[in-house]
């Protein structure tokens, strides 16, 4: 018995732990599902959040197009012979934008008629207009705002100033942005005295026009195309530029820095002026150490895309030689250690020492709107390895580096 007891035990105790085991894996399985389910939940809100944000910024930056092409209208034809006082009696927005959009439109619609005087439309303050009021007469008791019941503020538009009511309704239809204007005179039948539709699908966008000096989208294309076309591909760039020597190894350099003025011609080999080719001639002097000349020749290639930017710095790549003479005690520095015929005679006759020797150089150019230049670079002069008071500033085998120089400049 005992035997048997033991046998229907562990048979009754198999299907307890299969189950345990069943009911385990599938309780695993759906806390892994709610997981995911909540993760994906997540990463679709924010993926819904930030659509949301790109649309309600491309709504604002249309909405601003057509009150642009609105008050650009205005300023062309006045709906008002004079200056005439209008109260800014609503704005409606597509539902969903909420009073954030409406405050947005509201200050631009403001800042253009404050800078565009012109257009004879000034705002004008009249706090009953928007606020709501009630009217009671013969026919029963009205509860509206005040713009909506002009026989209720009858007074109080004339006290204000303004006779006249603006209301601006946007509207989505479709996938353009439709925007209706109109200016109401403060009588009980509400008369329209001006009315204009704008949409999207069919004006133009504020091209290259700030608040204060509203124009047409063909007149900003104009301005642009001109702009382009004025950039001629000769320019006359005029230099102040530095540069140093490095000192010889174990050795104080004798060469002081050189301060250089140049003057040149600059060629645009393209219209994006993507490559350019300078030409410049260069002084240098100082109180009784030297006077130096200079002719250098130089070609540049532009980084920062494949046409100058109107808008932001351009940064020039170039590659250029020189070739520079020194006269005067400066000059010393340069020459090499064994002394020559040439400067033994010159030293026997008293003459100043000059020294002449070629240059390469490598640098970078920052320009802004292809006027004021800021160059960096450094110089290779072969010449210069024989010279014991000028050193290397980098040594590539190769290439030699003995001097850096930076520059400044100003195109005409």
């Amino acid at each position: 018995m005992h035997r048997r007891h033991l046998a229907v035990d562990s048979v009754t105790l198999r299907p307890s732990l299969s189950v345990r085991l069943l009911l385990f894996i599938l309780m695993s399985v759906s806390a892994a599902a709610a997981a995911a389910d909540s993760s994906l939940e997540q990463a679709q809100t924010a993926q819904l959040e930030s659509l949301r944000k790109e649309v309600a910024g491309q709504l604002q930056l249309q909405a601003y197009d057509l009150v642009d092409e609105l008050v650009y209208g205005w300023t062309e034809r006045p709906p008002f012979v004079v200056d005439t006082p209008v109260v800014l009696a609503d704005v409606s927005v597509p539902v969903g934008f909420g009073s954030g959009l409406q405050a947005l439109i509201e200050n631009h619609f403001a800042s253009l008629l404050i800078k565009n005087s012109h257009s004879h439309v000034i705002l004008s303050h009249c706090p009953q207009c928007t606020s709501v009021v009630v009217h009671s007469g013969p026919k029963g008791t009205v509860v509206s705002r005040g713009a909506d019941a002009p026989e209720a503020l009858a007074s109080a538009g004339i006290a204000s100033g303004s006779r006249r009511a603006l209301f601006l309704d946007f509207e989505i239809e479709g996938s353009a942005l439709v925007l209706r204007a109109r200016i109401t005179s403060l009588e009980p039948t509400l008369p329209i005295v001006y009315a204009r539709t704008l949409t999207t699908s069919t004006s133009s966008a504020a091209l290259l026009r700030s608040e204060d000096h509203l124009k047409s989208a063909e007149e900003a294309r104009k301005e642009y195309l001109d702009l382009l076309q004025g950039k001629g591909a000769l320019q006359v760039p005029l230099r102040l530029g530095i540069r140093s020597y490095a000192a010889g190894d174990g050795a104080v350099s004798l060469a002081v820095p050189f301060v250089w003025i140049q003057l040149g011609v600059e060629v645009a080999l393209s219209q994006s002026r993507a490559w350019t080719a300078a030409a410049s001639v260069g002084f240098s002097w100082a109180p009784s150490t030297h006077q130096g000349y200079l002719a250098n020749a130089r070609f540049s290639r532009l980084l920062t895309g494949q046409t100058t930017s109107l808008s932001h710095p351009d940064l020039y790549a170039f590659l250029g030689a020189s070739a520079i003479e020194v006269r005067g005690p400066d000059a010393l520095a340069f020459q090499p250690k064994t002394a020559t015929t040439e400067n033994i005679l010159a030293a026997v006759r008293g003459t100043p020492p000059e020294m002449m020797f070629a240059s390469f150089e490598v640098g970078l150019t920052l320009k802004v709107k292809n006027r004021i230049g800021v160059s960096v670079y450094l110089e290779d002069s072969p010449a210069l390895n024989q010279a014991p008071s000028i050193g290397k500033i980098i040594d590539l085998g190769v290439v030699q580096f003995h001097s850096f120089g930076a520059e400044v400049s100003v195109c005409f």
